[in-house]
């Protein structure tokens, strides 16, 4: 007689219950071997030039990382930093620039620490780091960000010679990464715009800048040049005093009657103490001279300039100016006559051509400039100017249209920009322009010849700020009108040149009302 079930032999039922659970254990086994997470820091490493850096990466959970395959890797090269193997460290496919630079720290591997250290840092290692790790059943990886820093000497100041009534100013900085800023201040800690800026970078990647300035004798008190790295947080500031004598150097005349009054000083020590009293009287009298003679002379400075200006704004140098709808932004409204544009903030139903800015709400003009001289009168109109947004300028042909751009010289962009009452030039970075009186009509002057951007007042006829030595290239050159703000609108003047001084009525032609919203990516949002 058979026994019953349960007692002398196992049932079928329990026969499948242990399989399924031999199964279903092997798999988890398996899905827990094959499962790795690599964990970055989850911030940007920062470092100094010259120092010593440990790049932290590990496994989560912790396990022993000691048989694994890790690699570190350059995110945009997408070669190898250093790579560890079971135990050993491979240099065969390693980069040329981190030779004996780079190991791993094997104190944490055992406890799943993927951390690697990079010495005698270079600006050149800057960048974005990817910890990769492999192992028999799968890989996963991290990326690290590291920036690298570097703050340079105290900037030196030293003066260049004579120049436009003035004296030219100069201040140099090495040493910095990543490229600084340099700014000019006066006694009051007014910035002052540079007449020019440059920089380089030395072998090592550490970058030098010089900017210059133009002092006349209406700054009062030191001068200082300030460096300042925004990465690190931390500047360098040097100050400048040139005396009274310096500006009297500036002009030929000056030099004369100095040496006319040392002369006569000479004579006067020669003489009897009563001559001495009678030539001390003469001697204020001829301060007093000098002095009104040097206030004339500023006089007919500002009124040479302003006749400059007058005749490069002769009407052989001006031009009309219309916008070409073609390339406004979906979000920009030009009139019918092409004279005036304005920002909305829905979109229009337009076709997206290839020459259409889809990003930046930007404009430009039809008319394209190669040489010679050409002048334009813009003018911001609408009740809330006073805390709008909107710049004017020019801008290569080739300019992008179909993404994020930086609006600076260094992209094509030759502009001076209002933002809420304060005028600056688009220089990279930006000048702050220091003005009284903050204009909203303004001439846009382009010397294709000379290769110069100026921007001067409408009002008074007095220039804003001038681009040198700007990169053309060969390209044509077309008016550009940037809008960040609402409720506002650019509008294009007749541009003849008695339009300087008096006050201009009247308001531009109203763009159209625009079409019913486009969805679509040109709605982003403009930083």
């Amino acid at each position: 007689m058979g026994l019953p079930w349960g007692c002398g032999h196992p049932s079928l039922t329990s026969h499948v219950r242990g399989l399924l659970t031999f199964l279903i254990t092997l798999l988890l086994l398996r899905l827990g071997s094959a499962q790795l997470r690599v964990v970055g820091p989850g911030h940007s490493v920062t470092a100094t030039v010259g120092k010593d850096v440990v790049l932290p990466c590990h496994l989560s959970p912790q396990r022993d990382a000691r048989t694994l395959d890790v690699r570190w890797m350059r995110d945009e090269f997408s070669e190898t930093v250093h790579h560890y193997r079971n135990g050993e460290d491979l240099y065969g496919e390693q980069m040329g620039t981190y030779a004996g630079r780079t190991e791993l720290v094997r104190d944490g591997l055992s406890a799943g620490s993927l951390d690697l250290r990079i010495t005698g840092l270079r600006p050149s290692d800057d960048g974005l780091y990817i910890c990769n790790v492999k192992n028999a059943d799968g890989y996963a990886e991290a990326i690290v960000e590291l920036e690298v820093s570097a703050t340079g000497t105290d900037p030196h100041l030293s003066l260049g010679g004579y120049e436009a009534g003035g004296v030219r100013v100069l201040c140099r900085s090495a040493g910095w990464y990543p490229l600084p800023q340099l700014l000019w201040r006066d006694a009051h800690g007014q910035h002052l715009p540079s007449v020019s800026q440059t920089h380089s970078q030395d072998q090592e990647g550490l970058f030098e800048i010089e900017g210059a300035v133009i002092v006349t004798g209406s700054i009062e008190g030191p001068l200082s040049c300030m460096v300042r790295s925004s990465r690190l947080q931390q500047e360098r500031e040097s100050s400048l005093h040139i005396a009274a004598p310096f500006f009297h150097n500036a002009q030929p005349w000056m030099v004369a009657l100095a040496l006319v009054l040392v002369l006569l000083a000479v004579s006067i020590g020669l003489g009897v103490y009563l001559f001495r009293k009678q030539a001390a009287k003469k001697d204020a009298k001829l301060v007093k001279q000098a002095a009104e003679i040097e206030e004339k002379d500023a006089r007919l400075v500002e009124q040479a300039g302003e006749l400059a200006w007058r005749k490069f704004l002769l009407p052989q140098n001006t031009v009309k100016v219309t916008l070409d709808p073609h390339t406004a932004h979906p979000l920009l409204v030009v009139s019918q006559d092409n004279s005036s544009v304005r920002l909305e903030s829905e979109l229009q139903q337009i076709p997206d051509t290839p020459e259409r800015f889809l990003y930046c709400w930007c404009v430009l003009g039809h008319e394209e400039f190669r040489e010679g001289r050409h002048c334009w009168l813009v003018e911001a109109q609408g009740e809330r100017l006073k805390y709008s947004g909107w710049a004017v300028g020019v801008a290569r042909e080739s300019l992008e249209r179909k993404k994020w751009i930086d609006m600076s010289s260094e992209e094509g962009i030759w502009a001076v920009q209002y933002d809420e009452g304060k005028l600056k030039s688009l220089t990279s970075p930006p000048t702050p322009l220091s003005l009284s009186h903050v204009p909203t009509r303004i001439w846009v002057c382009l010397d294709c010849t000379q290769q110069q951007v100026s921007f001067i007042n409408a009002n008074n006829g007095v220039k804003i700020f001038t681009f040198t030595e700007a990169s053309f290239n060969g390209e044509r050159i077309h008016p550009w009108f940037w809008l960040g703000t609402e409720e506002i609108q650019l509008c294009l003047r007749d541009s003849t040149p008695q339009t300087l001084s008096p006050a201009l009525g009247g308001s531009c032609p109203s763009p159209d009302t625009p079409a019913s919203p486009l969805l679509g990516p040109a709605g982003a949002e403009q930083e």
